[in-house]
């Protein structure tokens, strides 16, 4: 199943969208609505970048995901000064054309959290990051809202699998989640907490129907982090943790049954060290550092820290082997995603998260940075599908060699 995550280009909308986000979106103008296309060059064999198309009154746009198919999901922002709220887009495989995902009727802007093969895309519809509502858009945009318990503040859809089970949550109005799925005809279902905990969120959903997620004891004064899967059926079960550990919140997980996380050592707030669990429930602690993607065949991905929390993009081989990938000499480095065949893409950083450099890395660990676009120099990839689409953000330079805007691209095989 594909899954989508809040790419790292989120600080280049620019810095008014971060903070007119915060502060809650003011009205935005219509949205171009339905299905446009725009006539770009045809892709060719060398992984140039292509951008992808944006309605008329947007000025840019940003990935959150990449399908089997080549299709991407992401979000653009309307040329608004007064406001800089987005709204959710799906671009067709062919990279081609779009589908804008509007909001819900009387809200105001739109953001996707994931979406499956069939192409139905779910995620969140808002008026203000406090007012949110679940929403599943089908795959010509028509939004539907997902029923939330009575007396909740709000929530959100976060994944999709291929069956159409949508995962997500509630929060209440001291925003304490809660977690939740619901069945492809739109049925709610409460899914149940570990005994003595008093909220939980969850993080991904297999094709199985297997939900990977977190429990947690937060009103006892003594916050605790349980992973956790739900079973088809809703039953809860508490992932181990390796010695040591205290605490850990899920990532990810594989159609296979691998599950990527993240723990806490006993006395630290920080979740900096890297769990795996393998199919059979066994949990091995991988290192120091910090993962973002993980294949069917248990293969993860992220960034190892050294002693001076420097990062260096890194893979974890099933069997618990590290290997740190190569990098430019002098810059710090993450892998984003890895494909079935091990290639993962990522980004070596510069001296802020908008100067960075996409990479691709072979199998074999070397890095081979990926052609920029007339832009700027500048650019992330983000994720990668097993036909070696590459999905991310090029970085849009003013006259005086400051970033203004991110925009989508694709580099294609």
């Amino acid at each position: 199943m594909p899954r989508s995550r809040t790419p790292r280009l989120a600080a280049l909308a620019a810095a008014a969208t971060a903070v007119a986000l915060l502060l809650g979106p003011a009205p935005l103008a219509a949205a171009d609505q339905g299905v446009r296309s725009q006539s770009l060059p045809a892709p060719q064999l060398l992984p140039v970048p292509q951008f992808l198309p944006i309605p008329p009154d947007a000025v840019s746009s940003m990935v959150w995901g990449l399908n089997r198919d080549g299709a991407v999901v992401g979000e653009y922002y309307p040329n608004a000064p007064a406001q800089a709220a987005p709204r959710a887009i799906r671009w067709h495989p062919d990279h081609l054309g779009y589908t804008t995902l509007a909001p819900l009727p009387g809200d105001q802007s739109s953001r996707p959290h994931g979406f499956n093969d069939a192409d139905t895309v779910v995620g969140v519809s808002f008026q203000t990051l406090s007012d949110n509502h679940p929403v599943r858009w089908a795959p010509d945009g028509t939004p539907t809202a997902l029923e939330l318990p009575p007396g909740v503040r709000g929530g959100g859809a976060q994944g999709i699998n291929n069956a159409g089970v949508v995962i997500g949550g509630a929060y209440d109005w001291n925003y304490r989640p809660t977690p939740l799925k619901w069945q492809p005809d739109g049925t709610r279902v409460a899914l149940p907490l570990l005994p003595g905990d008093d909220s939980g969120s969850t993080s991904s959903v297999n094709n199985a129907g297997i939900i990977a997620g977190t429990s947690e004891r937060r009103l006892s004064g003594d916050s605790q982090e349980h992973p956790v899967l739900w079973s088809p059926t809703g039953a809860v079960t508490a992932l181990p943790l390796p010695t040591g550990i205290a605490g850990a919140r899920v990532d990810e997980m594989t159609d296979g049954g691998v599950v990527l996380g993240h723990g806490r050592k006993a006395g630290s707030a920080e979740f900096d060290r890297v769990l795996v669990w393998a199919p059979d429930g066994t949990v091995r602690d991988a290192g120091y550092g910090r993962t973002r993607a993980v294949n069917d065949a248990g293969t993860a991905v992220g960034a190892a820290f050294d002693a001076t929390h420097s990062q260096h993009a890194a893979r974890w081989d099933p069997d618990g082997t590290q290997t740190l990938l190569g990098d430019p000499a002098g810059k710090q480095s993450e892998a984003m995603a890895v494909n079935g065949t091990g290639t993962a893409v990522g980004e070596a950083q510069g001296p802020d998260w908008t100067r960075s450099t996409a990479l691709l890395w072979k199998p074999d660990g070397t890095a081979v940075p990926l052609p920029p676009s007339p832009l700027s120099p500048y650019a992330q990839a983000g994720f990668i599908n097993d036909d070696g689409v590459i999905a991310g953000n090029a970085v849009e330079l003013d006259a005086a060699g400051q970033p203004v805007a991110g925009h989508a691209v694709v580099w294609g095989p």
